[in-house]
């Protein structure tokens, strides 16, 4: 395992030389009255190939020399992603490269290990939150985000948590960072993300949220499949908002 971890360590730092220079972090301007926005890749750990036949490379871009063919539907072991590709962990310990639309991530179905969910339905004002959201992506020809009530129960607890521990933040003390909540309630993912706001109603909520490019991208992410909606009252805001997205 040490082996492995270096082998990925040194692949990475090589080709990490490239990008150096090419990194871009969104800056976002404060909202009035909060909001913050945060999105994560999850971990991947299988693929299966989707084309015919496609090559394992020795770095990330086809100018590297093939060290493997795989074949239609076979399964990969993923050690992680330097740029778009995926590093692949070969049958003979050696690790290669392969283009990420050559391949499909394996997601597990979600299999609640942490708190099980009460959630029966939505309230009125997250029913209202999560058709705002859809109306925004189906203005733009995006697929509607199916309400999960999974992600609602995640959703819920991060809203009251900022209440109950007086913060606004991503992190919480109680539940680490959402992938770390989302983890922990037993959640797979293959990209996630999470919105939170403080502000008086639902309609106002939703236009602070998509005044900002931070909080419009998760909205509008073409990758997201599920939503996850809390608002709990109770905050000097009014209400606070969680919005929790997910891509399976």
């Amino acid at each position: 395992m040490k082996k492995l971890k270096l082998l990925i360590l040194i692949f990475s730092l090589t080709l990490s030389l490239a990008f150096v220079g090419c990194l871009r972090y969104p800056q976002e301007k404060p909202l009035d009255p909060m909001a913050s926005s945060i999105f994560q890749k999850g971990n991947v750990e299988k693929v299966k190939v989707n084309v015919e036949s496609a090559y394992i490379r020795n770095g990330n871009s086809e100018n590297f020399p093939v060290v493997a063919t795989v074949k239609k539907d076979d399964v990969l072991d993923v050690a992680g992603l330097v740029g778009k590709w995926y590093i692949i962990i070969l049958d003979n310990g050696k690790i290669g490269a392969i283009k990420p639309e050559e391949v499909t991530p394996i997601v597990e179905k979600p299999n609640l290990q942490g708190q099980k969910s009460n959630i029966k339905k939505l309230t009125p004002n997250e029913q209202e939150m999560v058709r705002l959201v859809n109306a925004e992506r189906s203005k733009r020809g995006l697929t509607p985000l199916k309400a999960d009530l999974e992600l609602c129960d995640v959703s819920r607890n991060k809203s009251q948590d900022m209440i109950d521990n007086d913060y606004f933040s991503h992190y919480s003390p109680t539940y680490g960072s959402p992938f770390e909540m989302l983890k922990n309630f037993g959640i797979k993912y293959i990209y996630a993300g999470e919105n939170i706001a403080g502000d008086p109603t639902v309609k106002s909520a939703h236009e602070s949220l998509m005044k900002s490019e931070g909080h419009k991208k998760n909205i509008l992410n073409p990758n997201f499949t599920h939503i996850g909606v809390g608002i709990k009252e109770g905050s000097k805001y009014g209400k606070i908002f969680t919005q929790i997205f997910i891509g399976r």
